[in-house]
């Protein structure tokens, strides 16, 4: 997606210098084989895990990072199809881990967004037919009424990363953290048992000269909010 929204940005630049026109992503999301589905009707149904979830994180973060360019972006679908928030069965219903990062992510809503660099090693992985790296730690920032909202995704499956977060302007005192994270990257939420997977707080220490030292979980999407002195 960050590739995507890059290279259609500077085919644009050749013809729209002034950028008065914006992006706009139509559908978003992640797409399986059949097999998952609540009922066997659902056309595009599949079930929705913490994979999702780191999905939906990477992806909400690289909007955020690009928002002079995107204007409006929509996951497909709402109910029972694709990268869903919400599965339903007559009078049955559940949010999944997709739902949740969308909740945990609606401290942006109105904010600035602001630059926030990463580094991180990058996690490797090989397939039968295909080699490649993806980022293993990625975010983005934005400022609203004097605190900064900090989301993170770590999508390695097994290894936390430990770093440390410089705040420019931070104050030194408490910071706020809430997360999604789960032991099985195939957790998820089930009508028996709908809150399997959701948002639960996060300890974080306090920011010390500038610097906070935290560690994000394996599989987990994370925010932290920092007062501004």
């Amino acid at each position: 997606m960050d590739g995507l929204i890059t290279s259609h940005w500077t085919v644009m630049s050749e013809f729209d210098r002034q950028h008065r026109v914006k992006l706009i992503v139509d559908e978003w999301g992640t797409w399986y084989k059949a097999g998952t589905q609540v009922q066997p009707n659902h056309l595009l149904g599949q079930q929705n895990t913490m994979r999702d979830a780191l999905v939906a994180g990477l992806t909400l973060d690289t909007f955020h990072r690009h928002a002079d360019k995107v204007a409006m972006a929509n996951i497909a679908q709402l109910v029972n199809c694709l990268q869903s928030p919400f599965l339903a069965d007559g009078d049955k219903f559940v949010t999944t881990p997709t739902y949740h990062v969308f909740d945990l992510y609606g401290a942006h809503v109105g904010g600035q967004s602001v630059r926030a660099l990463f580094s991180a090693p990058a996690i490797a992985y090989e397939r039968p037919n295909a080699k490649g790296s993806l980022w293993s730690l990625n975010g983005s920032a934005s400022v609203k009424d004097k605190t900064v909202t900090l989301t993170v995704t770590n999508p390695h499956v097994s290894e936390a990363q430990e770093v440390e977060i410089a705040v420019r302007g931070a104050a030194s005192g408490p910071v706020k953290g809430a997360q999604i994270a789960a032991p099985d990257i195939h957790a998820h939420n089930t009508f028996a048992q709908p809150n399997a997977v959701g948002i639960t707080e996060a300890t974080v220490a306090a920011v010390q000269n500038g610097v906070l030292t935290h560690r994000f979980p394996p599989a987990s999407v994370t925010r932290l909010q920092f007062a501004l002195a």
